[in-house]
């Protein structure tokens, strides 16, 4: 910056005003100062420039698994609103594993301003964690009043999908991958959306037809659910699904055990991802809204990051239903 000065003609300070744009400089001083720096070919010190400002210009976002679907449509949602911000994003994957969860918040304040985690496990603030860095929960599983935190409608939205099917005349449907015992609060949230829409209607929850099949993938458990329950001999006239993935895996489970859908059965998954649409049959889906709640969390963490430090916040987003062929 010094050797942009002396070939300007200008102060340092006159430089730094140009490159940031923080002061109004004259219209030929400028133009002598942006020549200069393309004539030495000067490049900011990003690193000197956080190290100055407190800041690096960077957010974290925490997910389990990158490779599942919603956590890549995620990320996507986080990094294109967050770079109309001005931050980068830098994503990281802890497996959905309690000790990873911990580990990602304890180092974040060493590499971003701020930290956004869709955590599976973690359900309390950490012990030997900064409580001043600026986090925000995407997701379920943080309890703790201290924490912002934005939720998905877990409850309305598969008591939404489950009223739909009761609406198209299904008496018999199943839940895959619920629980109705303890279990991540994303499954027992939505499970619990499922039994009490059923109990409204009148209707008894059969344990049988609450069906989470262990390991693998949402694709395979998916698949091994319908399996389960044709070998078991158990009726089922609609599905309702935790996730897309989920569904897509059932549908296939169905087209194994030749069983038709929408005609013999009927399904409904949940997130609205991109794929629900070119699915044979089409996907009919929840929409938890995620564009907004992207929106609201980035808010609440810039928020902390400018120096809000007020008690923790928690917001429940909205859903809809998008009916396709699945259902119809």
């Amino acid at each position: 910056m010094a050797d942009v000065a002396r070939r300007a003609g200008v102060s340092t300070m006159t430089v730094s005003h140009v490159i940031n744009g923080n002061r109004p400089v004259r219209d030929e001083t400028r133009a002598r100062v942006l020549a200069a720096i393309e004539e030495l070919d000067y490049q900011p010190n990003l690193a000197a420039r956080a190290l100055r400002r407190g800041r690096v210009g960077a957010i974290g976002l925490a997910v389990g698994h990158i490779e599942h679907p919603y956590n890549a449509d995620l990320a996507r949602a986080v990094t294109a609103q967050a770079s109309a911000l001005g931050y980068h994003v830098a994503i990281e994957a802890t497996g959905g594993q309690l000790d990873a969860e911990v580990a990602t918040w304890q180092r974040s304040p060493l590499f971003y301003d701020g930290l956004l985690i869709n955590a599976t496990q973690l359900e309390r603030l950490p012990d030997g964690v900064r409580n001043d860095f600026p986090v925000v929960f995407l997701g379920e599983s943080m309890s703790d009043p201290a924490v912002d935190h934005v939720a998905m409608a877990n409850v309305e939205g598969t008591r939404l999908a489950t009223r739909h099917l009761l609406d198209k005349g299904c008496r018999r449907i199943a839940m895959a991958g619920g629980s109705l015992t303890a279990d991540t609060r994303m499954v027992t949230l939505r499970t619990e959306g499922y039994v009490s829409a059923l109990t409204e209607a009148g209707l008894p929850v059969d344990p049988a037809l609450v069906v989470r099949t262990a390991g693998g993938m949402p694709l395979q458990a998916g698949a091994a659910t319908v399996a389960a329950m044709v070998a078991a001999g158990t009726r089922f006239d609609g599905v309702v699904c935790t996730t897309d993935s989920y569904a897509h895996g059932v549908l296939r489970g169905l087209a194994d055990a030749g069983l038709g859908c929408p005609e013999g059965v009927r399904v409904v998954g949940f997130d609205n991802l991109p794929d629900a649409r070119y699915a044979i049959p089409s996907l009919t889906s929840v929409d938890p809204d995620n564009e907004n709640l992207v929106a609201a969390a980035l808010a609440m963490l810039i928020e902390r990051m400018e120096g809000f430090t007020g008690p923790g916040r928690s917001i429940t987003g909205t859903c809809s239903l998008i009916e396709r062929e699945s259902t119809r």
